[in-house]
């Protein structure tokens, strides 16, 4: 599909795919819409998928040089406005679930429901030195030392962060195509940074309390590299009005790659279950 000049300040790219209940995907940090493809495409068969390129993400161009999470939340808000869509459910992954999250908080009518997946609140909710506002210092060091690409390819492919020892030792070949879709269309080093700044200095905790959407925390048990996101997402549970938990066993923070059948059925269930209330 076309790009769509929002009002919000961005020319954003977006498609959809399938039909039945609407589902927006909100993909991690820098990642496009093209991540999705085609691990998460089966859902097609029953659900109307909606992907898109966040702000600086892919083939979306943003007129504005200052990048919040609540501005990419309102990004969507326009996209469902344009595509004249009153409700949805919501996946969001890492930096995406923040973004939903946002929306969730400032425009409950919109959200039918919520899956926080790989996802936390904000510093308020991260222990350490992650719990500072701002850049950390990790994340600054390890991309100077290495260099933008290799940094990103460390993350995916030769980290634990993304997908566990066992999974690339045994599915190399797969890991390697992965991070070939990723960087294709992965946001350039200025807009990532930006990207990386509004993460860091987004906090929602203070109102989990006013998320009325149901919602799902979804995480794989190995999920513990860099920023712990277990712990994280044991404060949204907490917070979050009759918020449920799945833990996928031996799964770190790229189940939708590495179990992309699982992780799926997991997605449908939810949907299904919240679209017959």
């Amino acid at each position: 599909m076309p790009n769509v000049e929002l009002p919000t300040g961005v020319d954003l790219y977006y498609e959809t795919q399938g039909q039945g209940e609407p589902l927006i995907f909100v993909p991690s940090t820098a990642y496009s819409g093209e991540v999705w493809k085609p691990s998460q495409m089966p859902l097609a068969s029953y659900l109307n998928l909606i992907f898109h390129d966040p702000r600086g993400c892919g083939r979306s161009v943003p007129t504005q040089s200052v990048y919040t999470i609540e501005q990419m939340a309102l990004d969507i808000v326009a996209l469902m406005d344009h595509i004249k869509l009153p409700a949805a459910h919501f996946i969001g992954h890492s930096m995406g679930g923040r973004i939903a999250l946002s929306l969730a908080q400032n425009f409950p009518g919109r959200v039918k429901s919520l899956i926080m997946a790989a996802s936390g609140s904000g510093p308020a909710a991260r222990p350490g030195s992650d719990c500072i506002p701002g850049l950390p210092h990790r994340l600054v060091l390890d991309m100077v030392e290495m260099g933008f690409e290799k940094f990103i390819y460390d993350e995916i492919v030769e980290s634990d962060t993304f997908f566990t020892k066992e999974f690339r030792a045994a599915q190399r070949d797969k890991v390697e195509d992965f991070f070939k879709i990723a960087w294709a269309t992965h946001a350039k080093l200025d807009p990532f940074i930006h990207l990386c700044m509004a993460r860091h200095n987004f906090e929602g905790t203070h109102r989990l309390g006013d998320v009325q959407a149901p919602t799902l925390v979804l995480i794989g048990e190995a999920d513990t590299v860099g920023s712990n996101h277990i712990a994280q997402s044991k404060v949204l549970v907490e917070r979050i009005p009759g918020a449920e938990m799945k833990v996928l066993k031996g799964q770190s923070h790229g189940f939708f790659w590495q179990a992309p059948e699982e992780t799926n059925q997991v997605i449908l269930d939810w949907v299904k279950k919240q679209s017959e209330k």
